[in-house]
């Protein structure tokens, strides 16, 4: 049975005590207080804003990492005192790694809960279901192009003209979220124009690729990978890549992989922004979702700027 939670549904600022201490190993016993329909809304609130803290926090210690690299490099410090704020910023890093992972755990159920109870779950569903029709009437048109049945016909000029709602009631129809769901499922790299802001920097549509390649072979159980696995999967899906003029200089001139070369450059990308970090362990090297909320969050910022159909963030 929960126990009353020792503060109002206005308090943030006792609630954010509260919660941190909820995220730790001897105290999570009163998640159902805080997932109360009640106090979820709150709640989410408050992991939110210790995401963001942890980021900031990220962004602080890899900056002052950095720092210290340079002051030993510029011999401004000894190579002791380097290795000693080194030590000091890997033990900070499996820290945040683990309290990152927890967190996130804790927050995509909140999230969850907040959707059932605020939104209208069925209605949702209909409307997924909707979508989901949508497509495979779409597809089974264009597999038989030049030799539909009227009955094919009628029904896609019907279900093509539907209204499609959103938070914004942009008047959009159907047809628009079945163009919109295709172009989700392809590289986001190949869009035109394919770069948006986020969080001021600078993003391109194969950042958001390689995020979501990450987002599907971890989650919040299991988020390393091996390097070696990642590579094999990237190179299956940009095959693009391994024959474009660039790849075969890349090949005459013995510099390596072009397709590893770009997926590099993706995870550098990702890790300056505290979502992953990349380490060996032995002979093996592995790739650490550390920020699984802010890779989701950047591929939820890539479909609002190119498709806008879906619904409100929460």
């Amino acid at each position: 049975m929960s126990k009353p939670l020792p503060y109002g549904p206005a308090d943030d600022e006792a609630a954010l005590g509260y919660v941190r201490e909820a995220l730790s190993r001897s105290q999570r016993g009163n998640w159902e207080a805080l997932l109360a329909d009640d106090r979820v809304l709150q709640t989410y609130r408050v992991l939110k804003s210790l995401d963001a803290r942890a980021a900031e926090r990220s962004v602080r210690e890899r900056d002052a990492i950095k720092l210290a690299e340079h002051q030993r490099d510029a011999g401004l410090i000894t190579h002791a005192e380097y290795a000693d704020h080194y030590r000091q910023f890997t033990t900070w890093r499996k820290r945040a790694s683990r309290f990152n992972t927890v967190l996130h755990q804790y927050l995509d159920l909140t999230a969850d809960r907040v959707r059932r109870v605020h939104h209208d779950s069925v209605a949702e569903s209909l409307r997924s279901t909707l979508l989901a029709l949508a497509v495979a009437v779409d597809d089974h048109r264009q597999a038989h192009a030049g030799e539909e049945s009227l009955a094919d016909t009628a029904l896609w000029a019907r279900l093509r003209l539907l209204p499609w709602p959103t938070a914004d009631d942009a008047g959009h129809r159907l047809v628009d979220a079945v163009a919109a769901e295709r172009s989700r499922r392809t590289a986001a790299r190949h869009h035109e124009n394919s770069s948006i802001q986020y969080q001021g920097s600078h993003v391109t549509g194969e950042n958001v690729d390689v995020a979501d390649l990450l987002l599907e072979i971890t989650d919040n159980a299991e988020p390393t990978c091996d390097r070696s696995q990642l590579v094999e999967l990237w190179k299956q899906r940009t095959p693009d890549l391994l024959e474009s003029d660039a790849a075969k200089v890349a090949a005459s001139t013995k510099k390596g992989s072009y397709a590893t070369y770009r997926l590099r450059r993706s995870l550098t990308f990702l890790e300056s922004h505290g979502m992953i970090e990349r380490n060996a362990e032995g002979d093996t090297a592995k790739v650490t979702v550390i920020n699984r909320n802010a890779l989701l969050s950047l591929r939820r910022q890539w479909d609002v700027a190119r498709f806008a159909l879906g619904d409100a963030e929460l």
